[in-house]
């Protein structure tokens, strides 16, 4: 375990999270297994498949806000 870290986290869960805040960032799955170190893009995209539906829910919500204001 890194020093200064809380017990509380791991490695795994240190670059799961990483992962995900470069998704959020817009970063493509590329990009963050360069970052990250994954050995496959699969593995990437367990990740960071939340953070894709959600921003697909946020454009789709965003249509019907355009359609309902016409």
């Amino acid at each position: 375990m890194p020093e200064g870290l809380p017990k509380r986290c791991v490695v795994h869960g240190l670059r799961k999270a990483a992962a995900r805040r470069l998704a959020e960032a817009g970063c493509t799955v590329h990009e963050i297994v360069a970052i990250t170190g994954h050995g496959t893009l699969k593995e990437v995209e367990r990740y960071t498949k939340a953070v894709d539906r959600e921003r697909l829910a946020l454009a789709a919500m965003a249509r019907l806000a355009l359609i309902a204001a016409e």
